[in-house]
């Protein structure tokens, strides 16, 4: 069983277009609405998709934490986290699933340093290599809302943060857990800026949190 995820917060213009692409590879269709307030829950119902609604905007990272707990409650062989803004393109899923099914526990969707705006590339990078130096893992995009797990890592990992920092979590959880991690590329196209936040802003108070995380981690050895 395939369950595709996507996290959505005010993402009515594109959220019935994203979840009837996915529809196409997965058995399940799963949308984390983080409290929008226009009509994503209801268009994504529409769409087909099975909705989770937080009753007020929490962050995205906690979009990934309910994700991850609707997908314990059921039997999956692959679960998959794709952004709902249409920045990933549904049709490189296939590219997500193959690795876990060949044994990995963790795919990261690559961008390609092309297709990424400069501001962004960089913030990207500073984070990855942080979250390299941090957690051991040598993962290039670190940042990337595409991704895909295994029921091993669907179960074992355990997420606190409730902001962006939880992608670097990830990577750091999955390092302390030894669980297969490895990247795939991916395109991405860049239409609008999804921040609800400035990306400024956001970018360095992500970076606060990977290093508390990283020095809570150094103090529990």
């Amino acid at each position: 069983m395939i369950i595709v995820a996507l996290p959505a917060y005010n993402e009515g213009h594109y959220i019935k277009k994203m979840v009837t692409e996915v529809r196409k590879y997965a058995d399940e269709v799963i949308v984390v609405d983080d409290g929008s307030t226009d009509d994503t829950a209801r268009l994504a119902e529409l769409a087909g998709a099975t909705v989770v609604s937080h009753s007020k905007n929490e962050g995205y990272g906690a979009t990934i934490i309910s994700i991850l707990d609707e997908a314990k409650k059921r039997v999956l062989d692959v679960l998959v986290i794709i952004d709902a803004d249409t920045q990933h393109n549904p049709d490189d899923i296939p590219c997500l699933v193959k690795p876990i099914l060949d044994g990995y526990d963790l795919a990261i969707g690559s961008r390609k340093r092309k297709d990424i705006p400069p501001y962004r590339y960089v913030g990207g990078k500073v984070l990855s290599v942080l979250t390299h130096i941090l957690s051991g893992k040598n993962v290039s995009d670190s940042q990337s809302g595409f991704r895909s797990f295994s029921p091993k890592a669907v179960m074992e990992l355990e997420l606190k943060e409730k902001g962006m920092a939880v992608s670097s979590e990830m990577v750091f959880e999955a390092a302390k857990r030894n669980l297969k991690i490895i990247e795939v590329p991916i395109s991405v196209k860049y239409t609008k800026d999804g921040s609800t936040i400035n990306p400024v802003v956001q970018g360095f108070y992500t970076l606060y949190r990977i290093i508390v995380m990283g020095a809570n981690r150094i103090c529990k050895r």
